[in-house]
């Protein structure tokens, strides 16, 4: 059999482009998939899913709350800005989310414009995003509310968790 090359250098060349592809894709997969601020958004769409998810009754709202109280560390603090006491505690946290209930069962959440900066050494992270708080209305017309936070969160027992949260003043 005779093979048709009509320069010795192409067989070598094609594999050598094959090779380079192979390698940056798989670089850039391994860098996806173990990157820390993909973890983080993956886990503040969780956390949104769970909020949104129907508001049970009975014993199931207190399994609701404790499941959404996961989602922060024990000394969580939230600052939602003037006019408002801080929230110290994921205790105080869960007793204020199982009050509101059924008023924010009314709301959809939905987090926009994500951005995500690790800290020196991969445990924690500044998350700046914009909350909005759809409602849920039969109809075509929704109204919508937004507002803009700065999250700090922590990488507790293989989870990331939120420590802070901030309600960034915008202009008005």
């Amino acid at each position: 059999m005779i093979w048709n090359i009509p320069h010795p250098i192409q067989p070598t060349r094609f594999a050598a482009v094959h090779i380079l592809v192979a390698g940056v894709f798989l670089c850039a997969a391994c860098s996806w998939w173990g990157d820390e601020r993909h973890a983080i958004r993956a886990r503040l769409d969780a956390f949104e899913e769970r909020v949104n998810a129907s508001a049970p009754e009975g014993i199931g709202s207190v399994t609701r709350t404790v499941e959404i109280g996961q989602y922060f560390t024990e000394d969580v603090s939230v600052d939602l800005g003037d006019g408002t006491a801080p929230i110290a505690g994921r205790e105080m946290l869960m007793g204020i989310a199982a009050r509101l209930q059924a008023r924010t069962s009314e709301f959809r959440l939905d987090f926009a414009d994500v951005n995500v900066q690790l800290a020196p050494g991969g445990e924690s992270a500044e998350v700046d995003l914009t909350a909005q708080f759809i409602r849920r209305a039969a109809g075509s017309r929704q109204s919508m509310d937004a507002r803009e936070f700065k999250l700090t969160m922590r990488r507790e027992e293989g989870e990331w968790r939120i420590a802070q949260v901030v309600a960034v003043e915008t202009l008005k």
